[in-house]
């Protein structure tokens, strides 16, 4: 049953990848770069009295709106640069030490 392509004989799960780690990283930092821009701007206007009169005519309302694009550009290359980096930092440390996988391929079946 082992001899079949595509089933596992053994029932530990694959290794971790590590570039997945730093691809979480980098969604995490493309998120949160835009969002802490977003709240932050937010803020700002609600403490701001000229926003929200008749003589504003939507100029806040578009510096929150052009702040926050502004933001997402950022932090798409922002979240690049670190899940590169993650990504890069995961590999070297982990190529001193083999796997068990690894390991269990070269030795061959225990018996």
């Amino acid at each position: 049953m082992s001899d079949q392509p595509g089933i596992r004989s053994d029932s530990s799960p694959p290794a971790a990848d590590s570039g997945g780690i730093g691809c979480l990283a980098g969604i995490g930092t493309a998120i949160a770069i835009p969002t802490v821009v977003f709240c932050g701007i937010l803020i700002a206007n609600a403490l701001n009295p000229s926003c929200g009169t008749p003589g504003d005519s939507g100029g806040c309302e578009m510096g929150l709106a052009s702040g926050t694009i502004g933001a997402i550009v950022i932090g798409l290359a922002l979240g690049a640069v670190v899940a590169i980096l993650t990504t890069i930092a995961s590999r070297s440390s982990r190529k001193g030490t083999p796997l068990k996988s690894d390991a269990a391929r070269r030795d061959g079946p225990r018996r």
